[in-house]
This record gives structure tokens, sequence and C-alpha cells, in this order.
């Protein structure tokens, strides 16, 4: 029996989780410059040195790198997520404001780019709905700093070994409250508690802020933010968000995302025995993958950005500090979700999606005071 197709939104969900560089691909035919923002760039050989970069065939640049049969590869750093956006909407000038120089072959080079290769073309070819160029590198050029991240359909950074311990051991101390709430957090006194360089502890207070365990108060700096406080706000954020998802679509969910978000749902309740949670990261990471898939169902990697900026996986831990005990509706819910959404039913989904808000910061509720659940 022949199989059928892969369903594009559960391809487009999947691949998603493969991380990658951001690049800016520039050429110049005749008297105009061109540049687009690519992620599928990928170093194919160093005898001689070659590179291979994809571009989707109805891309404006695309026919001019086809045609132009040289072009430059900027590797963007972490701070220039800017530009890749500039890149990649249409735009009359896509280069206004933007620093650039002339390469050897006359190519339009970022001068800030973290990384410059020149490229010519030795061979393209076209692989559905993209176009596979092959080129020889002519020269290169890089500086100090680090890449511009790829990652779920958003812009992010990678993540220093130390920085990430650093961010583990201080959420741990926030969630677990075993930090006064008045306390004054510092980089450079939380330094030593945490073991780590004022620079990685600096990162953690940074990712703790996006995640809503932490605040800015005018006077004292950064602070803890009471649980019940930022719950509230985070999970009636999430519930607006979802909505206008489900707002959005054009009609009842594809078979085959409908099987892939239920294989999400189910895994919630594989860290679930006996009315006790047996893997707590595991669990929550599962309730957190349920609702990115909804937020992702809208292919708006903006709308994904705001979502986790809500921080609602530190709310979820901090609320089953020192528990086992689950939701008792979250698995549920979540199905019933899915099954409002695979019938296409509009007031089904607000009216659901509403009701799980409100046993999820009943939970929260709980939790803040020591009898933590999590949906």
């Amino acid at each position: 029996m022949e199989q059928a197709p892969l369903d594009q939104t559960l391809f487009r969900h999947v691949i998603g989780h493969f991380a990658s560089g951001v690049a800016v691909i520039t050429t110049r035919e005749g008297d105009t410059d061109h540049g687009m923002t690519v992620s599928a760039v990928s170093s194919l050989s160093l005898d001689p040195p070659m590179l291979l970069v994809c571009a989707h065939t109805k891309a404006p640049t695309h026919a001019a790198l086809h045609r132009a049969g040289v072009f430059c590869v900027n590797v963007l750093g972490e701070n220039q997520e800017h530009l890749a956006s500039q890149f990649a909407g249409p735009r009359a000038d896509k280069f206004a404001g933007v620093a650039h120089e002339r390469g050897a072959r006359g190519m339009p080079v970022l001068t800030d780019a973290l990384a410059v290769l020149e490229c010519e073309v030795v061979e393209d070819i076209v692989g559905g709905t993209h176009r596979v160029f092959l080129a020889r590198v002519l020269g290169a050029r890089a500086r100090e700093g680090s890449p511009l991240a790829y990652f779920r359909g958003g812009f992010g950074r990678f993540e220093p070994a130390r920085h990430t311990v650093a961010h583990e051991r201080l959420r741990d101390l926030v969630v677990s409250r075993r930090l006064p709430p008045d306390t004054g957090l510092r980089a450079e006194d939380l330094a030593p508690l945490l073991d780590t360089p004022v620079a990685a502890a600096h990162y953690a207070v940074t990712r703790l802020v996006g995640e809503g365990l932490i605040g800015r108060d005018p006077e004292r700096g950064h602070v803890l933010v009471p649980l019940a406080r930022a719950s509230v706000d985070a999970f009636d954020g999430r519930l607006a968000l979802e909505i206008g998802v489900a707002a959005g679509l054009p009609g009842p969910l594809d078979p085959a995302a409908v099987r892939q978000w239920r294989e999400i749902a189910d895994r919630a309740g594989k860290h679930v025995a006996h009315g006790r949670i047996t893997d707590t990261d595991g669990y929550l990471t599962a309730i957190e993958e349920f609702h990115e898939y909804l937020i992702g169902l809208a292919g708006n990697p903006s709308l994904r950005r705001i979502y986790r900026r809500l921080g609602t996986p530190g709310l979820m831990a901090a609320a089953l500090s020192g528990s086992d005990t689950p939701s008792a509706h979250a698995v549920e819910e979540h199905h019933e979700i899915i099954d409002a959404f695979a019938a296409g039913d509009f007031a089904g989904i607000k009216r659901v999606l509403t009701l799980h808000n409100q046993h999820t910061k009943q939970a929260q509720h709980h939790g803040v005071g020591g009898e933590a659940t999590a949906s």
C-alpha cells in the first residue's frame, strides 16, 4: 500500500526542532542589490572550500542569484535579529539604513556581519519549492561573537554551558522560594551564590525576567515577583493568544495535525502514575509542548515569541515545587481542546480554553500555598 503524503503542518512542526544559524544572502545584478534571509546554509566541502544555500524559487532574490552566479553569505550575530527581519520581508530597499560595502565581485557585504563568505555558484538544482545553490567559497572572514539562532519558528541565541548552569541554579532557588521575597537580585551578589561568573548570573536574571519569575522595581532593581500575581497575568495572556489563534484558523484542523497534537497531549499522562507525577520535568515539558503546538498553528513566529515571554513554564514549575500532585483536569481538558479544534467549533474552543484557564489559575493558586498542580 502506498504511504500517504506527509502533512505539511506536521512536517513544519517536526523540522522546526532542528536549530540553525541565520544568514542574509546578498548579490548584485546589474545596478541592483538583492538580499534575503535564510537559515538553510551548510558547509559542503573543504577541498575545495564549498557550501550550499537553499532559496525559495518564488523569492525575488532567488532569480537574481540564479542569473548573477555569485553571492555573499552574511552570517548574523546574536543581536542582529532586526537585520534578519528586514531582509526577510518584501521591501523596496532592503539595504536602507544598513551599513554595507562592496566585495571582490561587487556584491554587497554587510559591514557588521558576524562572518562573511563570498561565493561563486558551481551548480544549482531544484528540489520541491527551493533551488539549491552549490558554490565555491572565494573569500571568508569572521569576527569574535556569537551567532543568531533560529529554532521552532523564532530567533534566539545559543547558550554557553555556564549560562545554562546559572539559569538552572537561580531558577531552582526562585521557584523553591529559598530566596526571601524582598531579596534584591544583583548579578554581582548572586554570582558567588550560584558559583558562576557575573556575566552568567546576569544572563540567569534576564532569563527569569522573561519567564515572569523576576520583575524590576524602580528603586531596588530586580526582585522576586509574587507568584499569584504573575500567574494570573501570564495565564490570562496565554488564553487571549490561544483564542486569537483559534479565531484565525480557516476551519477544522487537518487530521494529521490532530494526530500529532494528540500524541503530544498523551505525553503528560505518561509521567503520572497512581495520581502522582513520576517525572516533573517530563510532565512540565509535555504540558508546555501542548500549548506551544496550539500557538504554532498560527504559523506566526512573532506570536510564538510573545507567548514564550509570558513565562508560563517557570510559573508552573514554581507551583509544582515540593509536590508531585498533578492537576485533575489537565490531560482530559487537553483532549477536549483538540476535539474542538478538530471539529472547527470556535464557540466550543473558546469555552473549553476558558474553562481550562480557570482550572490552571486555581491550580497555580493552590500551588503557591504548597498544594501544587499544573496544566
